[in-house]
C-alpha cells in the first residue's frame, strides 16, 4: 500500500514538472525555459528535477519515443508507396500520443510554433531514430515487394527513409496550425513537402 502511494506521488511530481516545462515553452518559447523556472513553477528543488530528468530537453520534449505496433503497422500499410511520409506521420502521431492529453498535444504544438525544432530534436534523439529505423526495417523485411532498394539490406533503406522523414516532417509541420490548442495533422502538407524534397533530390543528369 505504501509503495503504491509513493509511486503515485512520484508520478504526480514528474507530471507537475513536465507540465511546467511544456507550458513555459508553449507560452514563451523553448529558449525561455530553464531548469530554475521549471522548479519555481512546479515548486520543487533542482535536485528533485535532476532525480527525474537527465536534461532540460527531456522535460520539455519527453523521453525517447516508443512506437505503438498497431499505429506503425496501420501507417506503414496505408502509406506503403511512400514510406518517408509514413515515417513522418509515425513520429508526429507518437509525439501527440494516442490519448487526449494536454501535455502531449502541447508538445506537438511546440514543433509547429517553432520551425526547425523538429529537426533539432529528431537528430538529438538517437534512440528514437534507432527505434524507428528498426520498425521500418522489420516492415520492409516482411514486405520485400515494397523495397525501393531491393539490392540493399532493409536496414540501409530504413536508415535513408528515416533521414528523409526528418526533413519531410520539419517542412510539413511549418504549414500546420492549431485549432483549440490541437495541431491539425494535414496529409496534404506532407505531400507538398515530399514534392519539394523530390525536386531537390532529382537526378541532376535528368
Amino acid at each position: 500500500m505504501a509503495d503504491g502511494l509513493r509511486q503515485r506521488k512520484m508520478l504526480l511530481t514528474r507530471r507537475r514538472m513536465e507540465q511546467a516545462a511544456v507550458d513555459l515553452a508553449y507560452e514563451e518559447g523553448v529558449a525561455s525555459v530553464t531548469v530554475d523556472r521549471i522548479c519555481e513553477r512546479a515548486m520543487v528543488s533542482r535536485s528533485t528535477f535532476f532525480n527525474y530528468f537527465p536534461s532540460l530537453e527531456v522535460a520539455i520534449f519527453g523521453e525517447a519515443l516508443e512506437y505503438d505496433p498497431e499505429l506503425t503497422q496501420r501507417l506503414l500499410t496505408r502509406h506503403a508507396s511512400d514510406l518517408a511520409i509514413a515515417a513522418s506521420l509515425i513520429v508526429t502521431e507518437s509525439v501527440r500520443g494516442q490519448t487526449d492529453d494536454a501535455v502531449t498535444r502541447r508538445r506537438l504544438a511546440l514543433f509547429a510554433r517553432e520551425p526547425g525544432t523538429t529537426t533539432a530534436v529528431s537528430w538529438a534523439s538517437d534512440l528514437s531514430r534507432t527505434r524507428l529505423i528498426t520498425v521500418i526495417a522489420d516492415w520492409l523485411e516482411a514486405h520485400r515487394e515494397r523495397a525501393r532498394l531491393p539490392e540493399e539490406d532493409s536496414a540501409t533503406e530504413a536508415r535513408i527513409i528515416v533521414a528523409m522523414s526528418i526533413s519531410l516532417g520539419d517542412e510539413a509541420i511549418r504549414e500546420m496550425h492549431e485549432v483549440d490548442g490541437d495541431v491539425v495533422i494535414d496529409l496534404a502538407a506532407y505531400e507538398r513537402a515530399r514534392r519539394r524534397l523530390s525536386a531537390v533530390l532529382a537526378d541532376p543528369a535528368e
